[in-house]
């Protein structure tokens, strides 16, 4: 059972994402995996190692993500992953996880990417079908939820899905951040549909 597991996992995932797994089952300190129904936090110093902090199974659930970078360098970042049925319980949660962290509440860079389910709306303006949240009101709760313990200055990023599975797509319902220390690389974050940088290095001084 296990070898068809392991084979299951080789056709619907890259090689990247295989290689957490990996990472996971070798009880590697430096990769946090996120169950359904849970959250956790990561953080590097500026002199510590590369993170990971990642979830799968995103199929109609919310993934938050809140990551804060502060003056002497030390990189923290929070992931939830909870079904929309359960909004007070992810609310508690991120409320656990940030509450304990003043570092996070005075941080000089503050955002935040919310992963949830998306359907195409129709922009009147351009004619063009765009992809859209499905429930606001899950948005609006988790973000006062993380303001309440950061403050309002916090930027915030949506990054709606389709909930259709496609055969071909691999990596489906993954959301995964990268953590270097700082001058080590960027922050960045993945999903099986897009992802971004959560720093941008600061350009070369002439």
């Amino acid at each position: 059972r296990r070898l068809y597991q392991l084979q299951t996992r080789q056709e619907k995932n890259t090689p990247a994402v295989q290689k957490l797994w990996e990472r996971v089952e070798a009880n590697d300190p430096n990769v946090e995996q996120v169950d359904m129904g849970n959250g956790k936090a990561v953080e590097v110093t500026i002199d510590g190692e590369e993170k990971v902090i990642w979830t799968f199974g995103l199929g109609g659930c919310c993934g938050a993500v809140v990551f804060t970078e502060h003056e002497d360098g030390t990189r923290n970042c929070v992931l939830t992953h909870y079904p929309p049925a359960e909004l007070l319980v992810n609310m508690r949660k991120l409320d656990d996880l940030l509450s304990v962290s003043d570092k996070m509440k005075t941080a000089k860079t503050k955002k935040v990417v919310l992963a949830l389910p998306g359907e195409w709306v129709q922009n009147f303006q351009t004619n063009k079908y765009e992809m859209k949240t499905k429930n606001q009101q899950v948005v609006d709760a988790l973000i006062v939820a993380i303001q309440t313990n950061l403050g309002t200055d916090v930027e915030v990023k949506l990054e709606p899905y389709s909930e259709m599975i496609s055969a071909e797509e691999k990596d489906q319902g993954t959301f995964i951040v990268y953590v270097p220390p700082v001058g080590k690389g960027d922050v960045r974050y993945q999903t099986w549909y897009g992802g971004g940088k959560l720093t941008e290095k600061p350009e070369p001084k002439e």
